[in-house]
């Protein structure tokens, strides 16, 4: 029996792997499933009819078949054996099974593509894969509901970066990389520009935090801005305020501070306080006293000045209800139009 050159052996294989894996987890419509199927049933007879071309996989061919159907799904409860190959290749430490709803602090998660390490000609190069950042380790599952991760790596060590030259279709600005010397590069695609740049700053976030460089923002930078420190000097412009109209109120202003005269006021001169309108005020807001020397008032409350001594530091003498004290002077207007 003639032999089948070793090229068509192997564009053989590449299209069952391709059929068997590369298109298991999709979602394809019925009719596409049965074409699927039909061909490789067809090229399990091909392979059968020349044992001798196929005698190395021939051991494989049980295990593929059982496989076409089991992943109909997406594969949750099973490895694809092509991540598992790459992991087993790279020599590297595998990290115990976790289910992808169980792990804990997580900074970043959701869907990306990651691109095969190593993928045949019918192969497919990107595969949708369910990714998490936790703690310090990069876990992908084929979906959120997986019970075990197919892959995962401890991202000490490595930096992130964007990379638009590793595709060439309109994803190209979506995709970044994390890479390290002498280690896997691993490249991987998120649905948008600014997807991709939101998992390239968390993963930065968390090497920096790893080295203890913390980066901060901009505005923590800047000086505090002080009005009360010692070099304040700028001149205030009255030009810069408003006047206001009679009927509106104006802002309320801070009281000003107390200064504690060098003596005690002098017996105000006894005046006739029902003819005297001009010293009459009301408050413009409600003012609680601090110290016991300062009276309380509401808004509208009369209040007769007795003295405006002290009117240089912002205080009055007044009286309210039979009860003398300092009021400031900024929380007044007159009672009277005169």
């Amino acid at each position: 029996m003639r032999a089948i050159p070793e090229e068509l052996t192997t564009l053989i294989s590449d299209l069952e792997t391709f059929l068997c894996d590369g298109l298991k987890g999709e979602s394809l419509s019925k009719k596409v499933k049965e074409k699927r199927e039909a061909f490789i049933k067809r090229i399990k007879e091909v392979k059968l009819s020349y044992p001798q071309d196929f005698k190395e996989k021939s051991g494989e061919d049980s295990d593929d078949e059982e496989e076409v159907d089991s992943n109909i799904d997406g594969g949750s409860l099973q490895s694809e054996r092509t991540d598992k190959d790459e992991e087993a290749s790279e020599g590297a430490h595998q990290f115990p099974p976790v289910a992808a709803q169980d792990l804990q602090s997580v900074f970043k998660a959701g869907y990306l593509e990651k691109r095969r390490k190593d993928h045949s000609f019918f192969g497919t190069e990107w595969q949708k894969r369910w990714c998490a950042l936790s703690h310090h380790t990069f876990y992908y599952y084929g979906s959120e509901k997986d019970k075990q991760q197919k892959g995962e790596f401890s991202i000490d060590g490595y930096t992130v970066k964007m990379n638009n030259t590793l595709r060439k279709d309109s994803k190209k600005d979506c995709c970044f990389e994390i890479s390290a010397p002498d280690k896997r590069i691993y490249q991987f695609c998120a649905s948008s520009q600014k997807e991709a740049e939101e998992w390239v700053k968390q993963i930065d976030f968390v090497l920096k935090d790893m080295t203890g460089i913390i980066p901060v923002d901009e505005d923590e930078d800047q000086e505090m801005y002080d009005d009360v420190g010692p070099n304040v000097s700028a001149t205030i412009d009255d030009d810069i305020y408003e006047e206001l109209p009679e009927e509106d109120m104006p802002a309320l202003p801070k009281p000003p501070p107390k200064v504690e005269p060098l003596s005690k006021p002098a017996p105000p001169v006894a005046v006739d306080k029902n003819t005297d309108y001009q010293n009459y005020y009301q408050g413009l807001w409600d003012c609680t006293g601090d110290h016991p020397d300062e009276l309380s008032f509401k808004r509208g409350d009369a209040i007769y000045i007795l003295s405006k001594e002290y009117q240089n530091f912002g205080w009055w003498v007044g009286e309210m209800n039979s009860t003398i004290g300092i009021v400031p002077k900024d929380y007044l207007m007159e009672l009277y139009a005169l």
